[in-house]
């Protein structure tokens, strides 16, 4: 996004409306304000002008804001005017029409506030949030980003864990002396777990595991023929994995990408996965093969669909990570019952696109806090970074025995730490690559 050249781009929603507003910034604002307007802009304010397009003179108010005090820090003027689709379109193009403007690529009026010191990345991120926010929670979200306090919540936590490396490291200094003991391992592993907790609290993830491609992971977990591949089906709205009588059919984990927002208003993507039916022996070497990749995928879901026509939950066979939450779903809802059924299930069937809203609405609320959801709910970067951080202090309590006297293995933890800290770094400011800038002003749309 070269800052040298003069930008313009519709700045209101498309479509038809009483009013739109057009922005121009750049070095070259006051000579086009000149020229297509005939008004001589000399300081900040407002004053009616006229735009000449072909035989037709269409009346704008153009206001004014000097550069460095403007939005982007640059010369700024802003085009209020009737907001008729046509109008605003054949407008945009007549400025367009001088050499010296070029249009705006999406979040570039932003990335320039950014880069002239107006904006920091965190502020960024919250202007974008507020304007896609589609519910309280993610207005809350963008509040945080907007005013600081979400800024000041991070330096802490860098400042903590950057306290806690420095003690754990000196413990590492003097490993010789039995009697020096920088910090006990108690305290350490206290500390370390609150902070690990509110770093969780706001990466948006229930169980904040590792996110593919920023999306939190929904397995379909049960046994064979419980009815997973049709609901898999079923809510993706296609038909992508064979469904048959026979036990075994599905052998790989078979992953798709499917957008609840469409239904429901500030619910996110997700990836859905389907796996083999789990059981106590598979039916053959290869479906043995396929239970062990399933149980390996269930390790790292940010939540579990458990099919069963029954609606029973039995976690035998597989593990789950901390407090990954467990939608229990009566699958085939629409046949009889075969012996007792927990009627608290979700009954769901994969033929009823009635029973599917409910299902949506549930996956939605397990793979999204309740109660204020936290930023990497709503910005994926910051989920990514911060669940990158609860795994790095994840991994240095696991070296840690709060029982000992002393830090048996301060070289592995502080790796740990040095790691969390690393994945802070890029929320706080203190990493910045230019690929990272670029991924949170191309979720702007243009004109922002």
């Amino acid at each position: 996004m070269p800052t040298g050249t003069t930008i313009t781009a519709i700045s209101s929603a498309s479509g038809n409306a009483p009013r739109a507003l057009l922005r121009i910034s750049g070095p070259e604002t006051r000579a086009i304000a000149q020229d297509l307007f005939a008004v001589n802009i000399a300081q900040r304010g407002a004053q009616h002008a006229r735009l000449s397009i072909g035989p037709v003179s269409l009346p704008v108010i153009l206001m004014f804001f000097a550069g460095p005090r403007s939005y982007t820090g640059e010369d700024t003027l802003e085009l209020l005017m009737c907001g008729g689709a046509h109008a605003v379109a054949r407008v945009l193009e007549r400025i367009l029409d001088d050499d010296r403007v070029s249009l705006a690529q999406p979040g570039e009026f932003s990335a320039r506030a950014y880069m002239n010191g107006h904006l920091s990345l965190a502020e960024a991120e919250g202007i974008a949030l507020r304007i896609s926010a589609q519910n309280e929670d993610a207005l809350r979200a963008s509040d945080t980003l907007l005013d600081g306090r979400y800024g000041i919540r991070c330096n802490a936590w860098v400042d903590e864990i950057a306290g806690l490396l420095a003690l754990v490291e000196a413990g590492v200094d003097f490993s010789d002396q039995e009697d020096v003991v920088p910090i006990a391992p108690c305290e350490l592993d206290r500390r370390l777990r609150a902070t690990h907790a509110e770093i969780l609290g706001q990466s948006g993830s229930q169980a904040g595991s590792a996110v593919v491609d920023d999306r939190p992971s929904v397995v379909l977990v049960g046994r064979p023929n419980a009815g997973k591949s049709a609901l898999f089906n079923a809510l993706l709205g296609r038909h992508r994995a064979v469904v048959s009588e026979h036990a075994g059919t599905t052998r790989d984990a078979l992953r798709e990408t499917l957008d609840l927002s469409a239904e429901i208003p500030g619910a996110s993507t997700i990836e859905l996965v389907d796996l083999a039916g789990l059981d106590e022996q598979g039916v053959d070497a290869v479906d043995q093969e396929a239970q062990r990749l399933a149980r390996a995928v269930i390790t790292q879901a940010d939540a579990v669909l458990w099919c069963d026509p029954g609606g029973w939950f039995d976690q035998q066979g597989f593990e789950l990570r901390g407090d990954t939450p467990v939608v229990r779903v009566r699958t085939k809802s629409d046949l009889p019952t075969q012996g007792a059924c927990d009627h608290s299930a979700l009954a769901v069937c994969a033929f009823d696109p009635a029973t599917l809203g409910v299902l949506r609405r549930a996956i939605a609320d397990a793979t999204t806090q309740s109660g204020g959801a936290g930023i990497g709910a709503y910005v994926p970067r910051h989920r990514r970074a911060l669940n990158e951080a609860a795994r790095g202090i994840t991994d240095a309590l696991a070296r840690l025995d709060p029982s000992e006297g002393s830090l048996a293995q301060p070289e592995l933890i502080a790796l740990g730490l040095r790691e969390a800290l690393d994945a802070l770094g890029e929320l706080v400011g203190e990493v910045s690559p230019d690929d990272v800038i670029g991924r949170v002003f191309a979720t702007f749309c243009v004109g922002k």
